[in-house]
This record gives C-alpha cells, sequence and structure tokens, in this order.
C-alpha cells in the first residue's frame, strides 16, 4: 500500500470504533422450525403469531401448515402476499391486519422481502402509521458524514420479529428495510427500532428446500456483505474477523449446497450469515452494497443476481486498494492470486451471472442507473478506491461489462 494510504488507515485507528450490537437476544442453530418456533414463543411470552411468508412455501409446500399446527391456536393470521422488494402497499395491507388481529409478534419465514415487510409492519404499528405519505415521512436519515444511518423515529415497539430465513442474504442480522415504493420504482429506507428479529431460527433442512439458485445468489448477497465489512474504510477488530471467517464458510460451503443431503454445508452457510451479521453493522459499507438498490427496482433485477455482478466489479475496481484485505482472506482460503479471480471462480462454478449482460441490461438501461447512484446516499460513499463521480460509476460498471476491456489503475 502506498504511504498515504497506510497513513490514512492509522488515523482512521487513532479515532477509534465503535461495535453496534442487533439487539438479538436468543438464536436456535441446527433446529427444525416446527419446534424451535413454539419455543421461542414460549421463551418470550408471546400469545399471538401474524405469520408472514412467501406464497411458494405457502402453497406448494407443507412448511406453514405444520408452523400453525405446532401453534394451535397462538397463530391468529397468516399472510404470503409479500411479492418481490416487498411493495408498500403490501406492506401497509399486511399492518392494517396484524395490527386488527392484536398481533403481539409477527413471524417471517422466507427471505429478505418476507423479513423487510415484517419490519416495516413492525414500524407501522409502533408508529400507527398504516398509510403510503405518513409511512414515507418516517424514512431513515443519515449522518453528516455519512458513516452512519439515523432512525426517524425512535418510538418504542410495540411488536417485534422471530425470523425463520429461507435464503442467505443476512437479512434476519439487521434493522434496516427497505421496501420498494410502486410509486417511484425507488426503494424506501426505514432503519426501525429494534427492528433486528427478537428471534432466529436456523434450520438447515428448511433451508435446503430452498430453490439452489435462489441459495447461492442469496449467499453471494451474504458474502457481499462480509467482503464490505472486511474491505469498509472504517473497519472494526470484531467485524472484520467475523466477516473473514463468513468468506471462508461462504467460499467452501456455498459449492457443496449441490448435495441436498449434505446438511452440514447448509448449516455452515447459516453460520456464515450470523458471522457476517454480527459485524456488518458496526462498520459502513461501499459501493457493490448499495448499488443493487439501485438496479434492482429499475430493472426488475432480483437483489442477489445484481449482487453477483457488482461484488465482482467492486473487487476488481479495489484491488489496488484493498490488497492488505484481500490478501487476509486469500490466506485464510489457502488461496493465491487475484481475490477478483477467486471470486469469478466461485461464480462461473455456481453458474451465477459475472456482467452486465448476464443480468440482460442493455447499456441504455445502465446508463439510466447513474443519476439515481449519484443521489443515493451511500453509493458514492465509503469506498477504500474513492467513486463519487459519474464517471467513476460509469468505470466501475465497465468492469463489470464483457464487451469492454478495463484496465485496472
Amino acid at each position: 500500500m502506498k504511504d498515504d494510504e497506510l497513513a490514512e488507515m492509522a488515523h482512521a485507528h487513532r479515532e477509534g470504533t465503535r461495535y453496534r450490537f442487533s439487539g438479538h437476544e436468543r438464536i436456535l442453530h441446527r433446529t427444525s422450525a416446527h419446534r424451535g418456533l413454539p419455543e421461542l414463543m414460549d421463551w418470550f411470552g408471546y400469545r399471538r403469531a401474524y405469520i408472514v411468508c412467501s406464497r411458494t412455501l405457502n402453497t406448494r409446500t407443507d412448511v406453514i401448515r405444520r408452523l400453525a399446527t405446532a401453534l394451535g391456536e397462538r397463530c391468529i393470521g397468516i399472510t404470503d402476499a409479500v411479492g418481490e422488494h416487498s411493495p408498500l402497499s403490501n406492506v401497509l395491507a399486511g399492518a392494517r391486519e396484524a395490527h386488527a388481529l392484536d398481533a403481539d409478534v409477527i413471524v417471517s419465514v422466507g427471505g429478505g422481502s418476507v423479513m423487510d415487510m415484517c419490519k416495516t409492519i413492525q414500524l407501522c404499528i409502533s408508529e400507527q402509521v398504516f398509510d403510503r405519505s405518513g409511512l414515507l415521512q418516517l424514512q431513515m436519515k443519515m449522518s453528516a458524514d455519512g458513516t452512519e444511518v439515523i432512525a426517524a423515529s425512535r418510538s418504542s415497539p410495540r411488536v417485534r420479529q422471530i425470523a425463520i430465513p429461507t435464503t442467505l442474504a443476512t437479512s434476519e442480522w439487521t434493522p434496516v428495510s427497505t421496501p420498494i415504493d410502486e410509486q417511484t420504482q425507488r426503494k424506501a429506507r426505514f432503519l426501525v427500532m429494534d427492528g433486528a428479529p427478537h428471534g432466529i431460527v436456523y434450520d438447515p433442512e428448511l433451508l435446503a428446500r430452498t430453490p439452489l439458485s435462489l441459495l447461492w445468489s442469496t449467499g453471494i448477497r451474504g458474502l457481499d456483505h462480509a467482503i464490505n465489512t472486511v474491505c469498509s474504510t472504517q473497519p472494526h477488530p470484531l467485524a472484520s474477523l467475523l466477516a473473514e471467517k463468513a468468506i471462508q464458510l461462504f467460499v467452501e460451503n456455498l459449492p457443496r449446497l449441490k448435495d441436498s443431503t449434505d446438511l452440514e454445508a447448509f448449516s455452515n452457510c447459516q453460520l456464515a450469515t450470523w458471522y457476517t451479521g454480527m459485524g456488518q453493522l458496526s462498520v459502513p459499507h461501499g459501493f457493490s452494497h448499495w448499488m443493487v438498490h439501485i438496479v434492482g427496482p429499475l430493472a426488475s433485477v432480483p437483489h442477489s443476481d445484481a449482487a453477483c455482478v457488482l461484488m465482482l466489479a467492486q473487487a476488481r475496481w479495489s484491488e489496488h486498494h484493498a490488497s492488505a484485505q484481500h490478501g487476509n482472506v486469500l490466506r485464510l482460503l489457502g488461496r493465491s492470486g487475484s481475490f477478483a479471480d477467486v471470486l469469478e471462480g466461485l461464480l462461473a462454478d455456481l453458474g451465477l451471472p459475472r456482467s452486465l449482460q448476464d443480468l440482460g441490461l442493455s447499456a441504455e438501461q445502465v446508463e439510466s442507473f447513474i443519476q439515481p447512484a449519484l443521489e443515493h446516499p451511500q453509493v458514492t460513499r465509503n469506498n477504500l478506491r474513492p467513486i463519487t463521480t459519474a464517471a467513476d460509476l460509469r468505470a466501475v460498471l465497465r468492469l463489470a461489462d464483457r464487451t469492454q476491456s478495463p484496465t485496472l489503475s
């Protein structure tokens, strides 16, 4: 690294670091959902559970029926009207129903969209806001230096969430929710007080029922979070340690998910989300974490698919500015060479997208991302190799364009 870069890192360490615990109180690992959920209900004293789940789980499997049976009269309502990116209209409908049923806990069974919906339902009930305009006034703000998010509301929660994740993107570890506003096709951004789930049930057998392509892509999204934690402009030693281990677990175990009977691999991937989640709130993240919030809704691309491409582009862009961080991970993996090459090899092995073309994006669509990215409060902040201008954004995105022959400086 250059002397000025080393000096900048030393200055950051002199100024101190902050660790933020996400607030979970009980986590059950390697536990069946239909046994773990009643156990958590008993532990916390909840009596009226409103279940929010994916439509596939509700209509094509017996998972939700078994959970409802296990809860008995403590299950007072179920909705599978979630939708991709949890549209605000669905969130508000769910909030009104959960409130009318006097739910004392929201149970999420599914992936990031389901958990995001539950967090925002919690915000609606806590604030007694059940319309779009009122809800949008509660969007989070950024600190002046752009390193921390600030809740618009600090009301004590009237209801909490228990999460049963079926994907690997780590949404169960944050109090942040980003449902889509259908009127603008932009992500709303909420920081929910005590919005991270009260408890989590990690069921590897349930995870193994998720379609493999979805597991892999959401695992890459989780991996992207871990990489952003390791490569943060303001690293925290505990967060970095946890994230490095998470990267190792993801890289070594995601390919093993091809064998649906390898429950150790599924459990290890859930551990990877745990390690990632325990650290990611404590440090600012860079380009790839936030750019998916632009690409996803504007181009109707799943977040996790976009993360594959943007994660790889960021690794290439920052290669000479994150050599120490990449080197630590490579040593943990027993690899040498370029970290970006390791990531590209993983994506190729999993058959996941590696370029803008793989996402089906045209040059016109890519150009349409530039201005929203500049207006986003986080995309152009907190990158080890600065990304501050439209030219920078185009340069990073060219690294994800297989029709170009980009060079790194």
